[in-house]
């Protein structure tokens, strides 16, 4: 028994006096991180030394959360260029961690950079677009508050005035355009004339961001509308006339793409405020006299008329906002259009149309505006009318009386009222209808 006991235990000697195999030793750690900006267009160089192993580069977010930027091999040169708006998510507090790694995938300690801050740029967002008369925009919008810089005087800090605002003319939305670059802070601009439509993009970028374009309220179609206008060439005092007019606006800024009508851009929408303006001529003002909101894009109307005159219509400037894009169009007008107003007869002739040699007949006229002039009654010779004597009018009203003469004959008459004006406005000459007179 007791040698069993002693071979056990000089078995037991033997293996513990046996070495094990030492663990595995990690690579070392880099050191002397360094971040910098090295080039105008914003993008960040990340540099370090290491014992010429593979590296694994990373960004932290203070509060938790880790991405991996990159798996840098050992035979690249020991620096790593991104841009900062893709180097991490924006308005975020973060640190750049280099880790080595070996040819079994053991990673060493990190080497970390100092927290520093990822604050975008403002968010933009249009308030106004105004269309001004000689065809230029003038745009006017907010911009957003940005997140305190909780990491002054960090390695990537830039001042302020690195933002820029962009402001880019498009001729289609998916074209490039022709931008203008604004100083940080700048809240508005007037673009110049230039053809319409075209889109507006707004944007604001600094060195890790870029925000606007076509998202958000932050797209404006500076557009166009139409106008046309159809009128008698005469009407009737106190009578109704038909207008037929035509206002619409283009919606869609490329025609063979987005609109529901290819051969015609132009719709109508209850948004836009068609007036009807008139003036007696050239050398007076427009006034409205007639307000319409139509659903078609092209429409008709009656009103009356009281006096020769000009008249046009005109829609104020437009807008719309439909989504998230801003639509703007620039007040249109009609060239003038010229309606003659004749006078309203409302009785014109003889009180028989038959008489005897000698009997007394009486020419009578009863003609709107009741003005005091004087009618001009005549015969037909048969070449042409000549003058048989004049009617005086009072208050629109007038007669004459006269002997009926010339036995056998059948003649041709008619009254004629000449040029008046009733309210500054001109009333054409009129004629009647011809009548006739037989003699016996």
């Amino acid at each position: 028994m007791r040698q069993t006991i002693g071979v056990v235990a000089a078995a037991a000697l033997l293996l513990g006096a046996t070495q094990l195999p030492a663990a595995a030793a990690s690579p070392e750690a880099p050191t002397d991180l360094q971040l910098s900006w090295v080039t105008d267009n914003h993008k960040v160089k990340i540099a370090w030394t290491d014992g010429g192993e593979a590296n694994i580069v990373r960004v932290e977010y203070q509060g938790g959360g880790v991405s991996k930027l990159v798996t840098w091999r050992a035979d690249l040169p020991n620096e790593y260029i991104r841009s900062g708006v893709a180097l991490a998510a924006v308005d975020r507090v973060v640190r750049i961690s280099v880790v080595s790694v070996d040819a079994a995938g053991a990673e060493s300690a990190p080497v970390v950079s100092p927290w520093f801050d990822t604050i975008g740029a403002p968010v933009p967002t249009f308030t106004a677009a105004t269309p001004l008369a000689d065809g230029s925009l003038k745009l006017d919008w907010s911009l957003s508050d940005v997140p305190a810089d909780t990491t002054p005087g960090d390695p990537l800090d830039l001042p302020s005035t690195n933002e820029i605002v962009d402001v880019v003319i498009d001729s289609t939305p998916s074209a490039a355009g022709q931008g203008f670059q604004l100083p940080a802070g700048t809240t508005s601009t007037t673009l110049p004339p230039h053809p319409r439509p075209y889109p507006v993009r707004l944007m604001t970028e600094n060195e890790w961001s870029l925000r606007g374009g076509y998202t958000g309220a932050s797209s404006v179609v500076f557009s166009a509308m139409t106008a046309g206008l159809t009128m008698p060439a005469a009407g009737v005092y106190a009578d109704s006339v038909q207008l037929t007019g035509l206002a619409g606006v283009r919606l869609c800024v490329n025609p063979t793409v987005n609109c529901p009508d290819p051969s015609n851009p132009f719709v109508a929408n209850p948004g836009i405020q068609i007036q009807l303006q008139s003036r007696p001529d050239a050398d007076r003002p427009w006034k409205t006299i007639g307000r319409y909101t139509s659903q078609q894009l092209r429409f008709s109307t009656s009103f009356r008329v009281y006096g020769g005159s000009q008249y046009r219509l005109y829609v104020p400037a437009w807008s719309h906002l439909e989504g998230r894009e801003l639509t703007v169009a620039p007040a249109i007008s009609t060239s003038a259009r010229y309606t003659a107003v004749l006078a309203k007869l409302v009785t014109a002739g003889f009180n028989t149309s038959v008489a005897q040699v000698g009997q007394q007949v009486t020419a009578s006229v009863s003609v709107q505006p009741a003005g005091t002039v004087k009618a001009d009654l005549q015969w037909y010779d048969g070449k042409v009318w000549r003058h048989a004597a004049y009617i005086s009018l009072t208050k629109g009203r007038g007669a004459f009386v006269f002997k009926a003469a010339g036995r056998g004959t059948t003649r041709s008459w008619r009254i004629v009222v000449p040029t008046m004006t009733v309210n500054g406005l001109p009333i054409q000459p009129t004629t009647s209808r011809a009548f006739k007179l037989t003699v016996r």
